[in-house]
């Protein structure tokens, strides 16, 4: 599998449900005229969420960085099919980290803190590409005894 940019991309993903806490909060409290950046709770790298999630539907792939010349080509193919795996905007957009630039306020900053952690979240719904699919066996993770 293809990391571009070596993988080096900072991500600091936000689960939905967080983000729906900080925006329900923000309406509630009246809040105007606020550019805010929604992060969530950890800094990752794309090569880690692939990582991250090729263990979590329990497959091996060999991760390779891919030189920019043959990605922007890749992507220029690519995006001519009708369900396009990659687009060069999407290229171009996976050269810039995507957590904290510190130009904005974050939710941290108005006291909005994130719950959910990627690692944690994928397991819980990625089974549906593992070895049988959305037929595999998914342990219960809310189980009480």
């Amino acid at each position: 599998m293809p990391l571009y940019y070596n993988g080096r991309t900072k991500f600091s993903p936000i689960h939905v449900s967080d983000l729906v806490e900080v925006i329900y909060n923000l309406i509630k409290g009246k809040e105007q005229s606020l550019t805010l950046e929604c992060i969530g709770p950890e800094v990752i790298t794309f090569k880690e969420i692939m990582q991250t999630l090729l263990k979590s539907i329990q497959k091996k792939r060999i991760l390779f960085p891919l030189p920019l010349p043959i990605a922007k080509f890749t992507a220029k193919i690519f995006q001519l099919l009708p369900k396009p795996l990659l687009t060069e905007d999407q290229l171009i957009m996976l050269k810039y980290d995507n957590c904290k630039s510190k130009i904005y306020k974050n939710n941290f900053d108005l006291g909005f803190t994130p719950k959910k952690k990627f690692g944690d979240e994928i397991n819980k719904y990625s089974y549906n590409w593992k070895v049988g699919g959305q037929f595999s066996i998914q342990p219960s993770i809310n189980k009480t005894k």
